[in-house]
């Protein structure tokens, strides 16, 4: 019960913090006040206070989809007061993002939230002031982001949880192998590494923060799928920035689809379309197939059917579906052989 009534007091303050944003430089004050003012009404929980100092600051997750355990490590206190104040100068008082687009934004926040995340300055609630935080930095850039994406199932939820998880384990041991837990010199550190290794080598395949936020994004700007003219350089900075997304999710689909069989929850001619559609990505949906075929496009644009909040493995066969309908248009032939479109492509849910 006073689970739910805290809960129900932030979420208020949250709803005001959205129609009375802090004025602030996004700075340190500034998000400071942000965590202030979610906190106000539970003086219990630190509002706009530090953590206190410890030996070690961890968190042990239990993911809702799968029930699986995450522990992530976080900043020790001194090492956060040293950069907490440099990492939000970099931001130039939310200048530094002027003029970005989607794909610019998406890196942006999710370099800014994993780096925020992982200093973890507060003792409760980091993850909501952070929502709150990059939601107003997002939208004083001219865009809409919207975290309740992140928030309809266990299994979106547990989506944002593994992206800043890994993306925080990233910053703590980054590259981190098993070699590094071989070379630890003391039991607790190899207990400590080992387990980080265990967890980035379980979710490799898993959608990273700046995919989460570029979905979120797009909702929010954009609920109906359209017709989306884009330029050579947009079409080829997409597919360079999605295609290594996207083949992890195809991977991805096809491990889910096998498992799905074998526990008989899908029939067998779903792993065959998943399969298929990896074999896709990793033949004819990869960067230098796509560009190469990009740069044959003399009209100087290609155009997509734009779903917003598609995931990057969708977005890939568009943009190759709109190459494919271009260099179409560019033949001589009146009866050219086009290109099947890849969402003919026997392919299944993508989005699985």
């Amino acid at each position: 019960m006073l689970k739910r009534d805290e809960s129900a007091l932030t979420s208020a303050r949250i709803v005001e913090l959205y129609i009375r944003p802090v004025q602030g430089e996004f700075d340190v004050a500034h998000l400071r006040e942000v965590h202030r003012r979610i906190f106000q009404d539970l003086p219990h929980r630190g509002p706009g206070e530090y953590r206190p100092d410890a030996p070690g600051h961890f968190k042990h997750r239990a993911l809702e989809a799968t029930n699986d355990r995450v522990v992530v490590p976080y900043a020790l206190r001194p090492e956060m007061e040293r950069n907490l104040g440099a990492t939000l100068e970099a931001l130039q008082g939310g200048k530094a993002l002027k003029g970005y687009d989607t794909l610019e934004m998406s890196e942006a926040i999710a370099q800014t939230y994993a780096r925020l995340d992982y200093l973890h300055p507060f003792g409760e609630g980091n993850s909501r002031t952070l929502r709150t935080f990059t939601e107003q930095l997002a939208r004083e850039n001219g865009h809409k982001l919207d975290w309740e994406t992140t928030n309809v199932s266990p299994q979106s939820r547990d989506a944002l949880y593994i992206a800043r998880d890994m993306a925080v384990i990233q910053l703590r041991n980054p590259g981190i192998t098993m070699a590094d837990a071989m070379a630890a010199t003391t039991r607790e550190e190899y207990e400590l590494k080992y387990q980080l290794t265990t967890q980035v080598q379980r979710y490799k395949n898993a959608d990273p923060l700046e995919e989460v936020v570029r979905r979120s994004l797009e909702r929010g700007r954009e609920q109906k799928p359209y017709d989306r003219r884009m330029s050579i350089t947009e079409a080829a900075r997409e597919i360079v920035t999605i295609e290594p997304i996207a083949q992890k999710q195809a991977e991805r689909n096809v491990e889910d689809m096998r498992l799905a069989v074998l526990r008989k929850k899908e029939p067998a001619v779903e792993l065959d379309r998943a399969t298929n559609m990896r074999d896709w990505v990793a033949r004819e949906g990869t960067v230098s197939v796509l560009t190469d075929r990009l740069a044959n496009v003399t009209s100087g644009h290609i155009t997509i059917n734009h779903e917003p909040g598609a995931s990057a493995l969708n977005r890939l066969t568009a943009v190759a579906d709109g190459i494919s309908l271009e260099l179409a248009k560019q033949r001589t032939n009146p009866t050219p052989t086009i290109t099947p479109p890849v969402r003919q492509i026997d392919r299944g849910d993508l989005e699985r």
